[in-house]
């Protein structure tokens, strides 16, 4: 059983990346860098289809009915979609020193972007922890399948970023991927509390939503120090949870 489970996981993760890959480089060789937006279908689509040839309908069913309309207290619904957007909210007013009449939105615009960032979460959470979370959990504890789901996860934005699309500007890859896996390790132990793609969704929506309003990325700032505050708030948010929550990760 485990060892099917690392197959399905290896399958999943390379068609995945390749996938990212080819749609990436259509983008590029065509001149069309907008269409990479396309990648982030991918890991829900190949969920979808891996889990339809191995599983049918029932499958099916499980993986996206079940996991995203399972009974989930409120509380932890509204700590998934608005933690991280506080994280980055303190990050943003400590590099302001806490002055409040500094503070402003990047922008008040609710469409498209927000239609945007929805289907974003949907398109990959399917995949990573609807997917790819539960099949390594098979094999290893909450910790280490969050780090190789970020690494996966992390990986795959990498096409984009060197065609210049779907990842922050003016920021190296190795720092957006330290973010991708502390958020990776942050989300499975969300999932594995829950059991939960929808809390997965939320979260996924709740920082790209701080990612695009708030004035957090050095494409918006001009510099890396807040983004530099945020991934210090987010390794002690990560630090304080396996601290505390040790016997979740196992």
């Amino acid at each position: 059983m485990e060892r099917s489970s690392i197959k399905e996981a290896t399958l999943f993760s390379t068609l995945v990346l390749v996938l990212s890959a080819l749609i990436c480089y259509a983008g590029f060789s065509s001149g069309n860098k907008n269409l990479s937006i396309l990648s982030v279908f991918t890991p829900s689509l190949v969920a979808l289809i891996l889990t339809a040839k191995a599983s049918g309908r029932k499958g099916l069913h499980a993986l996206f009915i079940q996991q995203t309309f399972r009974r989930t207290h409120l509380l932890w619904l509204l700590l998934c979609l608005l933690g991280i957007p506080m994280l980055a909210a303190l990050a943003v007013l400590t590099e302001l020193g806490f002055d409040l009449s500094h503070f402003q939105l990047r922008t008040t615009q609710i469409l498209p972007q927000s239609a945007v960032i929805i289907l974003i979460a949907l398109g990959e959470e399917y995949g990573w922890r609807g997917y790819l979370f539960p099949k390594l959990r098979q094999r290893f504890n909450v910790l280490l399948s969050g780090i190789l789901v970020g690494l996966v996860w992390g990986l795959w934005h990498f096409p984009a970023y060197l065609i210049g699309t779907g990842v922050p500007l003016d920021m190296e890859f190795p720092v957006f991927l330290l973010w991708v896996l502390l958020a990776s390790i942050v989300i499975g132990w969300i999932y594995s509390r829950t059991e939960s793609v929808l809390t997965s969704i939320l979260v996924h929506i709740g920082a790209n939503a701080a990612f695009n309003y708030l004035q957090l990325l050095p494409e918006f700032t001009g510099s890396m120090h807040t983004f530099w505050i945020f991934l210090l708030y987010m390794a002690i948010l990560t630090g304080l949870l396996y601290s505390l929550r040790r016997k979740d990760f196992k």
